[in-house]
């Protein structure tokens, strides 16, 4: 079943309507009896009192924003406690409903109808409940709607009417009621008009649309609500008196069998009982409304409306066995209903706003001991982290230092290779010189040997070859001379263009390479020369 929404107006309507109920035919009698003229004092206090219990509904509704009070109660009591709470609270509401069943059927027999019995009341006025609870909260609230401005002009009028037969000394002494009559009007007054405002706690906050404008219509309709009723308790003190009030069942009808305009506007009492239907309309409906839903909750019924019809059967039947007649329903009123209702309305719901407190304030106290070690964990962990960040930055900067350093020597390695590669050159062409100078030397020394086989047998040959081979040796010796000068010189000039460019040295290397080759083929070169010239 799909949640319904109501707007603010419509629940401050409903508020207002609600907390006036069968308040405005029997409170004027029921408090008259006991504080007598002071009645109407008692009517204010009871009204300023009662925003005290709308502070503790709303406070308790806060608690649990997203349930109702019967859903309340079993998530903050727990399922079996909150199960046995809720059937008392059940109790009192379906009994409540065929206590007013009664109500409408004793009225109309006694005031409007006296031939007609109880039970042809109750059963026409139990259809009209049932039908609206078959159609729903917000079908509701729109009726509701429809007939506030009906009840508000008949209110204006009845007081207009009624306000020429005005007699100030019947209020007259003032506060001549003792303490504990006060306090038991004040209870009564109390017990009637705002303790059934906790069935409001279905509705709100759950099923209205803005909280905020909810909250404070919950406070504009019970003050509203209670100017009503002080209104028609001061009027019936003023005009019937109080004895003549306390001893009427229902006073303020009787009060508005008294207008009379010009002898001709008479007898319109009756528009004053629509405005007491209206009232007890809404508060029978919710009353109703209250025990099926939380009878469904109960049996994990998605949908209400099965039960409407048999629990509305069964109101019927109560309605004519709850007051076997009507002392039996004053006593009631007056000593059991208090006590019942303060039990059920009052101390369940601070029982369970108690019960809400301590464990949120538990929740918190863990949540907060949760919240400090997992930012302690956090701490620890953004350290670690830190930590860890600092050892990859020394790493990296360690890496880099290495691999500067290992560019570095590579870097020192070439331009050693660089330095070393002219000294190798040279020694390389200091090697070559040396072994073309000791090729030379070989040849000397092996051109005596030969010059002294060759005087053994030809000498004159010996003596010019000898003279030949003399003359030969200084321009062999030169031109080697010459060669290697020319080797040093580009090896130097290759030295230089290699510490400026690694791909120069690369390439001396290379032309460094070659002449080597040059070199080492000079020589041959020069050596097979001297072997022919031999």
């Amino acid at each position: 079943m799909e949640k319904e929404i109501i707007s603010s107006r419509q629940f401050t309507i409903i508020t207002l309507l609600l907390s006036i109920g069968t308040a405005i035919l029997i409170v004027p009698s029921s408090i008259a009896s006991s504080s007598k003229q002071d009645a109407w004092i008692a009517a204010s206090i009871g009204v300023v009192l009662s925003l005290l219990v709308v502070k503790l509904f709303l406070t308790l509704a806060n608690q649990t924003p997203k349930l109702n009070f019967i859903e309340a109660n079993e998530k903050i009591l727990g399922r079996f406690l909150g199960k046995f709470t809720v059937v008392g609270f059940l109790s009192l509401t379906f009994f409540s409903a065929g206590e007013l069943l009664y109500f409408i059927g004793i009225f109309m027999k006694t005031e409007v109808m006296p031939e007609t019995p109880t039970l042809a009341f109750a059963l026409l006025f139990s259809i009209i409940i049932i039908y609206a609870a078959y159609l729903g909260l917000e079908t509701f609230a729109r009726s509701a709607e429809i007939l506030f401005p009906m009840f508000v002009l008949i209110f204006i009028f009845f007081v207009v009417c009624i306000t020429p037969q005005i007699k100030f000394e019947n209020i007259q002494p003032i506060m001549e009621a003792s303490k504990t009559s006060m306090f038991n009007s004040i209870v009564r007054f109390m017990s009637v008009f705002s303790f059934s405002l906790v069935l409001l706690l279905m509705i709100y906050p759950a099923r209205v649309n803005v909280q905020q404008s909810a909250k404070k219509g919950f406070y504009i309709g019970t003050i509203i609500g209670g100017f009503v009723l002080v209104t028609l308790i001061t009027l019936s003190i003023l005009v019937l008196g109080p004895a003549n009030t306390a001893s009427r069942t229902f006073p303020s009808y009787a009060l508005a069998q008294r207008i009379s305009i010009g002898n001709f506007l008479q007898r319109i009492e009756i528009i004053m009982a629509f405005m007491w239907i209206t009232s007890i309309y809404i508060r029978t409906f919710m009353y109703f409304y209250t025990t099926v839903v939380g009878i469904a909750q109960i049996m994990k019924l998605k949908d209400h409306r099965p039960l409407i019809l048999p629990m509305g059967i069964i109101m019927v039947g109560l309605s004519q066995i709850v007051h076997p007649d009507i002392v039996h329903s004053s006593i009631y009123n007056d000593e059991i209903w208090p006590i019942y209702a303060f039990v059920c309305t009052i101390l369940l719901p601070i029982l369970l706003l108690i019960v809400a407190v301590i464990r949120n304030r538990k929740s918190q106290g863990n949540s907060t001991e949760r919240g400090h070690a997992d930012s302690n964990q956090g701490q620890m962990t953004d350290a670690s982290n830190a930590v860890s960040n600092q050892g990859n930055q020394t790493k990296s900067d360690n890496t880099d230092s290495n691999q500067d350093n290992q560019t570095k020597p590579d870097n020192t390695d070439s331009n050693q290779g660089n330095q070393t590669k002219p000294v190798n050159t040279a020694s390389n062409q200091d090697n070559q010189a040396n072994d073309t100078n000791t090729g030379a030397t070989q040849d000397n020394q092996a051109k005596p040997a030969t010059m002294d086989s060759k005087q053994d047998n030809q000498t004159n040959n010996a003596n010019t070859d000898s003279t030949q081979d003399n003359q030969v040796k200084p321009d062999n010796t030169i031109s080697n001379q010459e060669k290697t000068d020319n080797t040093v010189s580009t090896q130097d000039n290759q030295d230089k263009s290699a510490t400026t460019n690694s791909s120069q040295a690369i390439q001396s290397q290379a032309g460094n390479a070659t002449s080597k080759q040059d070199d080492q083929s000079t020589p041959d070169k020069t050596s097979s020369d001297k072997k022919n010239l031999e």
